[in-house]
């Protein structure tokens, strides 16, 4: 009888344990960091215009990283719809402005997130007309 409480105490015990997850264990992610190859004042030939972005800081998980691009109209402050953000797990990915209108400064920005972590992102900006 007494082997009987002996092992149903130790079950009781390690049973109402709970482990805690120390918060410096959890691996962090590294801050996003990019470049492009693309500076203010940029002259596109035509009303797309390719830009390559190049991962600077190492892929934050194995989901990887989402580029999009996000443009608009100086003239009148308006949206200019681009192709949907893409995901993968390249560390060179070439994307391209698309439906640039003729003859008008547009603000062009690109940003690189990671896919599981959102907060981690980090953005560019540029200018960019089609003459």
């Amino acid at each position: 009888m007494r082997n009987v409480f002996f092992i149903v105490g130790i079950l009781l015990y390690f049973t109402s344990c709970n482990k805690t997850v120390d918060s410096s264990q959890v691996a962090q992610e590294k801050p996003i960091a990019f470049s492009i190859d693309a500076s203010n004042a940029t002259i596109s030939p035509s009303s797309n215009f390719a830009v390559t972005v190049t991962l600077t800081s190492t892929i934050p998980s194995s989901q990887g990283i989402k580029i999009e691009a996000i443009v608009s109209d100086q003239t009148n402050n308006n949206s200019i719809t681009q192709n949907p953000a893409i995901s993968n797990t390249n560390i060179k990915n070439t994307i391209s402005l698309i439906n640039l209108p003729q003859q008008h400064w547009c603000n062009a920005t690109i940003r690189v997130s990671s896919v599981a972590t959102p907060t981690n992102t980090s953005s560019q900006n540029f200018t960019v007309v089609y003459k």
